[in-house]
Order: C-alpha cells, then structure tokens, then sequence
C-alpha cells in the first residue's frame, strides 16, 4: 500500500522541481556574456584603415558606455539569479534529513493529518521566533538552535518563500533580462546564426515562466509564505544581516538592500491594517492587485541578498580553491561591483512598487470644500507676512478671494499616515550613492575581460 497521498507526492516534486526550472534561466543569462562579448569587439572594427590593437579596433562597440552598462545589467541579473536558485538547493538539501526526523516523531507521537502537523509544530514556531530574537551572546541560543524541530521550521520556513520566487523571479524577470541580451546582438541576436544561441534561449526562457506551474501559481504561494509570523522574524533578522555586512563591505550594496528591506516591511505592515476608500480590506487573498505586487517586490530582495551572500562566501573560501585564487581579490571586487548595481536595481523596483500601494489606494483631493479646507488663502497669506515675511513662498496651494486656485486636479496630497514611508524613501535614495560608480567600475572591467579566441561551442 502507498505511504503518500497523490496529492502529497505531486506536492514534493512540485515544491523542488521549480528551483531547477529557475536554475535552467540564470544559466541561460550567465552563458549570454561571452557571445555578447564577442560581438560588440568583433563586429565594429571600423574602416579599412583601423589598426589591430587600436581602441576601436580592439574594442569595436564597447567603446560605447551604453553597452557596456547595458551588458552589466544581463550579468548582474544572472548571477542575483544563480545566487538565488543555488541558496533554494540548499536548502532542499538540508531540509530533507531534518524532514525525516520530523516526520519519525510526530509518528511516535502519533500525530497523523496535515491539520495535525502543522497543530503540532506551533510550538517549535514560537521557539524558532524566539531564538531570532535573541543577541547573539545569549546563552538561550545554544538550546535553541540545537532543536531539530526548530531547525526544521526556520528551514522550512525559508524554503517555502525562496522555491517560488526562484521560478517566479527568475524565469520572469530573466526572460525580460534575455531579450535584452538579444538586442544587444542587434538583428543578428534573432538570427540562427547568432553565436550563444540566444534566439533560442530567449524562446526557452518564456517559456520555462509557465513551466512547474504559471507565474500567478507562485505569485499565490508567496502571498501566504511571506506573511507568516516565522518568516517575518527571519526577514527582520536578514534586515540586521545586512547592516552588518554594510559595516563591513560597504562596496557590496548591502546597506542599499537593508533600507529597501525595511521599506518593502513596512508597507507590507501598513497595507495590512488599512483599507480602500471603500471600506475594503487591502491585504487580503482577493486584493491580488496589492499581494502580489508586494510579492514580486520581495523577489527582488531576496536574490539581491542570495548575491551579495555569496560574494562574501566566495571572498572568504576562494583562496582554498586553486582556480579562484588567482586573481581572486580582482575577482571579489567585480562581483561586489555587480552586487551593488543588482542591490541599486533591486531598491528601485521595491521602491516604484510600495509607493504605487502605500499612495495608489488614496483618494486624491479635489478642488472643493473638503479638499481646500487645508489650503491657504490669500487673505490669510497677506495677514501672516506681516509677522512672518516670506512665508507666502512656502505655499503650495493658494485659493483667491473668487475661488481660484492652481490649474492641477487638486490640492497637492498629503502623506497622512505614511509619514514613516516617505521618510524612509528619502532614506533609501541618498543609499543609492556609490551604485552608478560600482557600476562604471564593472563596465570598465567588462572592457577589458578575457574570452577565448574561438567558441568552445559548436556553431
């Protein structure tokens, strides 16, 4: 007789196939370099005149800025996603033995029943909680995380929100990012003959979205993984994560990431307990137009910080590895470059998204009663000048004695409530400083990578 439901064994397959599909994507992105590479050298040499080892003949198109940093923006796009389509296989990876010893005591104890499991691991919930909320020299700690079961919820928590925004991010957002490699081939990227079959990567790209399940598929999980109480602390503690490798690594982008992070929480926050103009919830499973809006801002986040994990993985162990050694302190500085310019990316995006909720759902105030009752007038304005001269100069909206006002659609409006978020808005844009150098940095190393005489693939 079969141990497992239908239904679970399609779930376990489900669950760790996408991350293979996402994995399929960032391959295709990473192995778009080298032949964009070769074209933009070899194909604008220039006139007949041009001699080899000249600047144009050498570096044909690349003499251009603008492909440079269009080219950074397919790598960087390609690492985030390999960064974060590897961290989601590891987590499989340990998640699987500690699944089995989950699964051996809740026999013994005999709890059987999804329902029941999950009744069971409530506990074990609460002290994963409290152990992410513990300092670091506490002596709590050490029992904590010696818990399998609390090992288990904090993995399994973590695998639930990083397997669906790889095949979500990843397969979306790089199909996109592979259509921009395309076109930096120009009309030769669409033909049979384009070097690096990018064509063809392209077409596999858009296609490997709907594989293991739609976008909206993924877009629906993450609107319930993300909001658990579990994997809300694990954010709040990646927040901490990031400040600290900011103070450390500053040239990584990680105290950009930090302050979208806090953004993204935030607005996940407020849209939680507010309503529309109606009386109608926000956040809620039927309001797919905010859920899953916040969950690709979250897509973003999570890959930007799997990248910036790893180039300090790589900086930290790379020296034992006898190919990454040499060269490795140039090596670590262009993939910190490409973290900082992916981090800088991945504020904007979060940033456009929240401020369209946090402000999207006001109603915006029109030239009537309610609507002017803040405004000034110019009566008031000329009384107020004669104990407060220049005050009329920070008036935004002014009604005249006949009513008249500026021609916009109303009063500018205001921020009630969402103080904070602007706040940390203005916080997030001074954070961008350094991206464009990181990323000028990164275009110039891009100039000047090696490739390999010929193709190590066939035509």
């Amino acid at each position: 007789m079969p141990n497992f439901s239908h239904g679970e064994v399609i779930e376990a397959v489900f669950r760790r196939t996408r991350v293979t599909v996402g994995l399929m994507t960032a391959a295709k992105l990473l192995s778009a370099v080298e032949p964009v590479i070769r074209y933009q050298r070899e194909r604008f040499h220039g006139a007949a005149g041009v001699k080899p080892g000249s600047m144009r003949y050498e570096l044909g198109i690349q003499q251009r800025e603008d492909a440079l940093h269009r080219l950074v923006d397919v790598w960087a796009m390609g690492e985030a996603a390999a960064s974060l389509g590897f961290a989601a296989a590891r987590i499989f990876d340990e998640l699987e033995p500690l699944e089995k010893q989950k699964n051996a005591l809740m026999k013994q104890l005999g709890v059987s029943g999804k329902r029941a499991v999950l009744k069971a691991l409530q506990e074990s919930e609460q002290r994963a909680i409290e152990l992410l909320g513990l300092a670091a020299d506490d002596p709590r700690r050490e029992a904590l995380a010696a818990d399998p079961m609390v090992d288990f919820v904090l993995k399994d928590s973590e695998a639930d929100v990083l397997c669906p925004a790889t095949k979500l991010w990843n397969t979306g957002v790089g199909a996109n990012m592979m259509r921009e490699a395309v076109s930096l081939m120009g009309g030769y990227g669409i033909t049979e003959d384009c070097p690096g079959f990018l064509a063809n990567k392209w077409m596999d790209a858009q296609l490997e979205a709907t594989y293991e399940g739609p976008e909206a598929v993924q877009r629906r999980q993450l609107t319930i993984t993300m909001t658990r109480e579990v994997f809300l602390a694990q954010f709040r503690a990646w927040i901490a994560e990031m400040r600290r490798i900011a103070g450390v690594h500053p040239g990584t982008g990680a105290c950009t990431l930090a302050s979208a992070m806090e953004m993204w929480q935030w607005a996940l926050a407020y849209l939680q307990r507010t309503s529309d103009p109606a009386g109608n919830k926000l956040y809620h499973g039927q309001r797919q137009g905010v859920t899953f809006a916040l969950a690709d801002a979250l897509c973003w986040l999570v890959a930007s910080r799997c990248q910036i994990l790893d180039v300090l993985e790589l900086e930290a162990r790379g020296g034992d590895d006898a190919v990454a050694a040499e060269g490795l302190a140039g090596t670590v500085q262009f993939l910190s470059d490409l973290a900082h310019v992916q981090a800088a990316r991945a504020a904007g995006e979060v940033s456009r998204i929240c401020a369209e909720l946090v402000f999207g759902y006001n109603l915006h105030p029109a030239w009537n009663e309610e609507g002017g009752k803040h405004c000034f007038t110019t009566q008031e304005l000329d009384e107020l000048e004669e104990t407060m001269p220049g005050i009329s100069a920070f008036a935004v909206d002014v009604v005249g004695a006949n009513g008249g006002h500026p021609p916009k659609a109303g009063p500018c409006a205001g921020c009630a409530g969402a103080g904070e978020f602007q706040r940390m808005q203005n916080k997030l844009c001074t954070c961008l400083s350094g991206s464009r150098l990181a990323k000028d940095r990164a275009a110039d190393t891009v100039s000047s990578v090696m490739i390999p005489e010929a193709l190590d693939y066939p035509a």
